[in-house]
């Protein structure tokens, strides 16, 4: 029994004072539940919160080149890319009514190079309505938005969801907005597709911002993060009954000192009192204590009265 309670006391000490006790076992086994319980409410509320975004902003000529989808809205469209590295990079892409292209976008150093796009709006169209569109992968699924004539500038955000399935459309999506900035797109270095489009075609020039965001949306993983509460939680409840259990050892232990005092005064007090009977003088015989005390008396009494 004794070494079933040391197994189960978690409080003991060594110290004879400290002994296995019932109350260091009752604990124990209480503080078990109350972990469980606090862990599973956790898992609860854990299942109930939303993901955790995070939010990186990096370096485009660091990480580039990115993936952007194009497509001629109308008419004939031409594209020259320079300034950085990419495999579109210092060649002519042209492309039909409808055409749809996947162009690796990367950021140029300098102000006059980028991505150069050239159209040719049929008679009758608006040239604000014509040109090439740039597709990004939107929550709700792919829109787009037109490049005017002029320069504009694109920022660039790759969400990675993690809590989405793999190859799932919402598992990694790409975004590209686009920021008009002037209605005047800077000449180029080069000639690049000058040759092929008119002379009469519409001009832009988009350039990428050196930074990029990358958003991730991830939750924790689940047992990692039930092995950290439940050991914290288990480190925090046998800080808290321990000095509950020390609470409850002090009580028991003064009160067995003050019995063990009182005991102690009550024993001492029954040997003070027996020695005490033990030293007192015992009574005087009957009769011959007597007649001899009474001849000794008149002896005494005769003396004096010879002395008289």
């Amino acid at each position: 029994m004794e070494k079933a309670m040391r197994w189960l006391d978690s409080f003991h000490n060594v110290e004879p004072q400290r002994a296995p006790s019932s109350i260091g076992c009752a604990l124990t086994v209480l503080m078990f539940p109350v972990v469980l319980v606090y862990v599973i409410v956790w898992v609860v509320n854990y299942q109930n919160q939303p993901p955790v975004e995070t939010l990186v902003i990096d370096w485009s000529v660091a990480k580039g080149p990115f993936p952007m989808k194009v497509q001629c809205a109308e008419a004939n469209c031409w594209m020259w890319l320079s300034g950085c590295n990419s495999d579109a990079s210092g060649q002519c892409i042209a492309l039909t009514s409808g055409q749809e292209h996947t162009l690796q976008m990367c950021y140029s150093w300098r102000a006059r190079e980028g991505l150069h796009m050239w159209w040719k709006s049929p008679n009758g169209t608006d040239p604000s309505t014509a040109g090439i569109k740039i597709f990004s992968d939107a929550p709700s699924g792919q829109v787009n938005q037109l490049v005017e004539s002029g320069r504009s500038s694109m920022t660039y955000v790759k969400t990675h969801d993690l809590t989405q399935e793999e190859g799932s459309y919402n598992y990694l999506r790409r975004e590209w907005f686009v920021m008009y900035l002037s209605p005047q797109a800077l000449e180029p270095t080069h000639q690049g597709c000058q040759n092929e489009a008119p002379a009469d075609a519409q001009t832009a020039q988009v350039v990428m911002r050196p930074e990029f965001y990358e958003r991730k949306v991830e939750k924790t993983d689940l047992w990692v993060s039930v092995i950290g509460e439940a050991g914290g939680a288990f480190g925090l409840a046998q800080t808290a009954f321990f000095g509950l259990y020390l609470l409850l050892w002090y009580t028991q232990y003064g009160a067995q000192r003050l019995e063990e005092k009182v005991h102690n005064h009550t024993h001492s007090a029954q040997a003070d009192l027996e020695a005490a009977k033990t030293a007192a003088p015992q009574p005087r015989m009957a009769g011959a204590s007597e007649s001899k005390l009474s001849e000794d008396e008149a002896f005494a009494l005769g003396v004096e009265r010879a002395d008289i």
